[in-house]
């Protein structure tokens, strides 16, 4: 905020201190125009989001031609988006087809050449209109509460990871990640859970179900009697039984993780426990959980990178605000996604992951990260791994899908639910270290 004061004052050739109580003055007005509890209530929506041309016109900006612009671009983004990318495609794909014109329209061989020129144009647009409105827009940093001091009671959290039981050494390593992300990230108000199903099977019991959910059962027992011996359970453990599929004609876990999560939350808002046939942790505590942080297996939780997302999703500005006659959330977030990287580890495990996995490990401080969709239209893209409010997730998400059609599920939940990209927050994954893994994991998302 002190950083769009002292914009605004420069621009307007007037002290830091009239800018600042006119926002507040604005703010101020709102109250008993629209409640207390709105966004145009909160200094923070004159200074850095949609009010700010009012408080601009109040205060007298003058704005630079780029800066006006740039204002344009944000105000009309799909004009300013799509209209670029077509212009750019037709006038490419007309010089790269103009040779094939002379042999008219009935020779089949230049439609192919068509489809191609236009398809080559088209992906030559969007790189190019991607840079240029990264160069003009610029990074779109969220606002964030400071909770280094700890997280509210009322903004409690679960950090939940659904996977599944395969093998003793795999849950051994995953009780091993879940301690290690506990460790980065220790508060009273942020607890952890396992979300476990068994491998889909021809049978509803495999021979080694009860050995693989011994196993992981008393490690969570363990890590609680080590880190939480009184008090809250920090530690927590739910597991589902197969349940028959007809469609896939086999024995598993009920719609996978989309159906883990689902019943969860279900589960957090006085729902059925009846899905989770073993359950480990304080029931009493589940109805006070107010955001959900879900990671996958292989995906890392930097130090305080918890804090932060709590942090960024509680503040006003961005709480979550459901339309009932749309069924999606309009204003806000229900998701945010941080951003992904390859961990360095991962990158270094064979040459395949060298050649493919691009720039790796940590890197905050050389460069501001910009996203064309969070930057332009203030959405990003949810990739299954951030934080939810659960409220807003269930009323624009539960019920909503059909079974067995849904399989990679994260893109069409934030179209309705709304996610933000956090671009200065970072979560590190793994990479695939073979070519075959690789086309594994692209396969089951196509």
């Amino acid at each position: 905020y002190r950083h769009c004061v002292e914009a605004l004052s420069r621009q307007s050739g007037v002290t830091e201190e009239t800018v600042a109580r006119a926002a507040i003055q604005l703010a101020t007005e709102a109250v008993p125009r629209d409640g207390a509890s709105t966004r145009t209530a909160h200094v923070g929506f004159y200074l850095n989001d949609k009010g700010r041309a009012r408080l601009e016109s109040v205060v007298r900006v003058r704005w630079s031609l780029r800066r006006s612009f740039t204002r344009t671009v944000r105000q009309y983004p799909m004009f300013w988006y799509v209209g670029p990318l077509l212009v750019i495609t037709a006038a490419t794909a007309s010089l790269v087809l103009k040779p094939v014109f002379p042999f008219g329209w009935n020779d089949w061989r230049v439609w192919l050449l068509m489809v191609l020129g236009i398809t080559g144009a088209s992906q030559m647009a969007v790189a190019l209109v991607n840079l240029l409105t990264n160069l003009m827009v610029g990074p779109r940093l969220l606002p964030r509460l400071d909770f280094s001091e700890g997280i509210p009671a009322d903004d409690r959290t679960m950090v939940v990871i659904p996977t599944l039981l395969t093998s003793p050494q795999a849950i051994t390593d995953l009780l091993e990640g879940l301690e290690i992300r506990y460790l980065g990230n220790r508060d009273p108000n942020l607890f952890f859970a396992l979300l476990t199903d068994f491998r889909d099977a021809p049978e509803p019991v495999e021979p080694d179900d009860a050995d693989l959910l011994r196993l992981v059962r008393d490690g969570v027992q363990s890590l609680n009697a080590r880190y939480s011996p009184e008090g809250v359970t920090v530690f927590h453990l739910f597991h589902r039984s197969r349940v028959w599929n007809p469609h896939e004609r086999l024995w598993m876990g009920y719609e996978r993780k989309r159906g883990k999560l689902e019943q969860f939350n279900a589960l957090l808002r006085g729902g059925p426990r009846e899905p989770f046939s073993e359950i480990i942790g304080d029931l009493a505590l589940l109805p006070t959980i107010q955001y959900v942080l879900t990671l996958d297996t292989d995906t890392g939780l930097a130090r305080d990178a918890a804090r932060k997302l709590i942090g960024t999703m509680a503040h006003p500005l961005n709480r979550p605000r459901f339309d009932p006659p749309t069924g999606r959330v309009v204003e806000g977030y229900a998701i945010m996604q941080p951003r992904t990287p390859i961990s360095l580890l991962s990158a270094n495990r064979s040459r395949f992951a060298q050649l493919s996995a691009g720039e790796a490990g940590i890197d905050p401080y050389t460069r501001e990260v910009s996203d064309v969709y969070q930057d332009l239209f203030a959405e990003g893209s949810y990739v299954g791994k951030g934080i939810y409010d659960v409220d807003a997730f269930r009323e624009a998400t539960a019920g909503r899908f059909p079974e067995n059609l849904i399989l990679s599920h994260d893109l069409v939940e934030s179209g309705y639910a709304r996610s933000a990209l956090v671009s200065d927050v970072e979560l590190h994954e793994d990479h695939p270290a073979s070519f075959a893994a690789e086309m594994s994991r692209r396969h089951r998302w196509i």
